[in-house]
């Protein structure tokens, strides 16, 4: 059960991608204060970010099955590499501004042309395993890169970030050139996206989203009301449980079928979430984090391998581009009603509507499911 050699260039490269972008995490908001933003500042560049990632999801996808999944991975890891560098010359927030939606238009090309090529060199029969694999840099990176950009922009040293920011992108390019490309034109079929057959596992993605969404951005508030400690712990539980679960619940679609494993998955999810607003220990915070990283692992891989599982090859960009989208705008619009819903009723509150978004989501697959 050999895996081919670019599969392990491809994971090398996406853990240098996510290494640069991760490592602005917890010292990106200090940056913006050093150029006297405050919170809605803060708020206003993320969106931006977040934003252009959703409108040039579709562009990446067209250019990942017109012109290659190679071409996709190198014009992300140029974006992020090259937006790394101009940080340092940033002396305003306007400026800021525009950049950082350039910056995010590199996370589009970048992940999108990744899955795509992923999906491309893996056996149907392994295609979840593979897809799973492909998550795992990211939580690897998540350990060690928000603590490197801590150490790095100690005493305001943004430049010294910036700049290693910029190599770790640099190194993704190289990574990126020494692929072969995978798309393959010839006898592969129409590259039109079948939005009936893909709809129902992309609102059930956008479900995921709201979920994810809520999570890194209410939770470190609602932790600090309850005096329960840092959100950092829940995020170290979360992505350590991420690392087995993106391979077993790939690879368990593999053998049992993908609706045997997104029904349950969505399930552990919803039970997070549902528990959430009972948290009153560290015990249960861990608990919590575990199964919500048991159920957010199984899902992301599965939901993909799905989607590609459903379109035919020269489509496949698009539809995980389409799928991606999808993840952003739940975050995005997630945050944004959720947080008026916390301003009325509370942090508790955001949590019992993902649990009920998710479940809903949950209730239309299953319905598809049936009818199948």
């Amino acid at each position: 059960m050999a895996y081919p050699w670019p599969l392990f260039v491809a994971l090398a490269a996406n853990f240098f991608f996510f290494f640069s972008f991760q490592s602005l995490f917890s010292v990106f908001p200090l940056f913006v204060t050093s150029l006297g933003g405050r919170a809605a500042a803060i708020g206003a560049l993320q969106s931006a970010f977040a934003l252009a990632a959703i409108l040039f999801r579709p562009v990446a996808g067209w250019v990942c099955d017109r012109v290659g999944r190679k071409t996709g991975l190198i014009l992300g890891s140029l974006i992020f590499t090259l937006s790394m560098l101009l940080y340092c010359l940033i002396k305003d927030l306007k400026g800021l501004f525009f950049l950082r939606a350039f910056h995010g238009t590199g996370i589009a090309f970048f992940t999108t042309a990744f899955a795509a090529f992923l999906s491309d060199i893996a056996p149907p029969e392994r295609r979840g395993e593979i897809m799973g694999l492909g998550g795992i840099p990211a939580p690897v990176s998540l350990l060690f890169a928000p603590l490197l950009g801590d150490f790095l922009a100690r005493g305001g040293n943004f430049s010294r970030l910036f700049l290693t920011g910029a190599g770790f992108g640099a190194l993704a390019v190289i990574l990126s050139l020494t692929l072969p490309e995978t798309l393959k034109r010839s006898g592969q079929g129409r590259s039109s996206l079948p939005l009936a057959k893909i709809s129902v596992p992309v609102i059930l993605t956008v479900a995921i989203g709201v979920s994810y969404g809520s999570v890194i951005t209410f939770l470190p508030v609602f932790l600090a009301e309850r005096a329960i400690g840092p959100a950092g712990f829940f995020y170290s539980v979360f992505s350590l449980m991420l690392l087995p679960t993106l391979l077993l619940g790939g690879r368990l679609s593999d053998k049992l079928g993908r609706s045997k494993v997104v029904i349950p998955a969505a399930g552990l999810v919803i039970l997070a979430m549902g528990f959430i607003p009972l948290i009153r220990t560290r015990l249960l915070l861990a608990l919590l984090a575990l199964i919500y990283g048991l159920g957010y692992g199984a899902l992301r891989p599965t939901i993909d391998a799905l989607i590609v599982d459903r379109v035919l090859p020269l489509a496949r960009g698009k539809a995980l581009g389409f799928n991606y989208a999808g993840f952003d705008l739940g975050i995005g619009l997630g945050a944004l009603f959720l947080g008026y819903l916390a301003q009325g009723y509370g942090y508790s509150s955001v949590y019992t509507a993902s649990a009920i978004v998710v479940a809903a989501a949950g209730a239309i697959f299953l319905r598809e499911v049936s009818k199948c």
